[in-house]
């Protein structure tokens, strides 16, 4: 997101430093946020796809105020969500491909989630005074912002899921299939998918694990995933598996953990078994500007869960010291921001 002039006055205000940006940025961000949001959680999106209605009628059949239902309308047609045809609106392509809970490709779960967030980033002066991290993971098992949470994470798996099972090569003769922290499980069931005969078995935490194992019944791929419950940094995984997948986690993880967390999978893998690392990693290179992506998030992280996004080079020597050969990076298209690193077990 940048702050860029419709005109030539307004680019030039920009280029010569005339304009105030910064009071830009710290507005725009959330009035862009909270329109969205707003929007998917208030059902708008859903509620146009079946009939396109003036401000009035859609506050009508949703029981919203009239004067923030224009407002909002007007907000989110603006940022081209919503198309306006004599006084009616009605969902855009865009809207209908990702916001729609309907669409194959929606993302409405996760837009809808980031409503969290906001107590989250409000809370970072505090953290950066020495006050507590926001650690949401510690949300009680039956607590509803879990469903919200993985099946934001599920509809983004959706999208490189397929990828990484194709890019992860597995031994022949695979048979066992270990996710720690793998939630929805649905990177485990691809790769399932691709190569008959795995079975995976995905350990998390009581309130994902409920949700994750809801999400593989309801597709039909019980048969190939089972779900346990179990916290990643002390869980028993037990032995003989031929492939590990540790995806989005290590960002939530301290180094010590890590490194223990690499050395347990080790452990529970069968010689030349491989693990598979799937994040998003930062350049440790401090001589150049910071990566945009890597910096919010890992900011969010840390604020989230004290921990950090790392450096390929730190993920080497964490695997190297728990016993793995060098990794292999992939690059994930569908995710440019994510890398999937394999290394087999020595």
């Amino acid at each position: 997101m940048t702050v860029r002039g419709d005109t030539f006055r307004e680019r030039l205000a920009l280029r010569t430093r005339l304009a105030p940006v910064p009071a830009f940025e710290s507005l725009a961000g959330m009035a862009l946020s909270g329109a969205l949001i707003a929007g998917v959680r208030l059902g708008l999106f859903e509620e146009l796809a079946r009939r396109p209605a003036t401000a009035e009628e859609l506050a009508s059949r949703l029981s919203l105020r009239p004067d923030t239902t224009r407002l909002l309308l007007d907000g989110i047609e603006a940022l081209g969500y919503l198309r306006r045809r004599r006084g009616r609106y009605a969902p855009t392509g865009r809207a209908r491909r990702w916001l729609l809970p309907s669409s194959r490709r929606s993302v409405a779960h996760f837009v809808a989630s980031h409503q969290d967030y906001w107590h989250w980033w409000a809370s970072l002066p505090d953290v950066a005074r020495g006050g507590p991290v926001v650690d949401h993971h510690t949300a009680a098992a039956d607590d509803p912002y879990w469903r919200e949470y993985i099946m934001g994470q599920y509809e983004l798996a959706r999208f490189s899921a397929p990828e990484l099972a194709a890019a992860l090569p597995v031994p022949d003769g695979a048979r066992r299939v270990l996710d720690v922290g793998g939630g929805h499980g649905w990177f485990a069931a691809q790769l399932c998918r691709r190569h008959p005969g795995l079975r995976a078995t995905v350990v998390d935490l009581p309130g994902s694990a409920a949700v994750g194992r809801e999400i593989i019944r309801t597709a039909g791929y019980g048969h190939l995933v089972e779900h346990r419950e179990g916290d990643a940094r002390s869980a028993d995984f037990g032995a003989d598996y031929d492939v590990a997948l540790c995806l989005n986690l290590i960002h939530h993880l301290q180094p010590p953990e890590i490194t223990a967390l690499f050395r347990r999978i080790h452990a529970a893998l069968r010689p030349g078994g491989v693990i598979a690392v799937l994040d998003l990693f930062g350049d440790s290179d401090r001589s150049h500007r910071p990566d945009a992506a890597a910096s919010c998030l890992g900011l969010l992280f840390h604020l989230t869960s004290g921990a950090a996004v790392y450096s390929p080079g730190q993920l080497t020597e964490w695997l190297r010291d728990a016993g793995f050969a060098p990794p292999d990076r992939t690059r994930l298209h569908r995710i440019p921001a994510q890398s999937l690193y394999v290394a087999t077990a020595t």
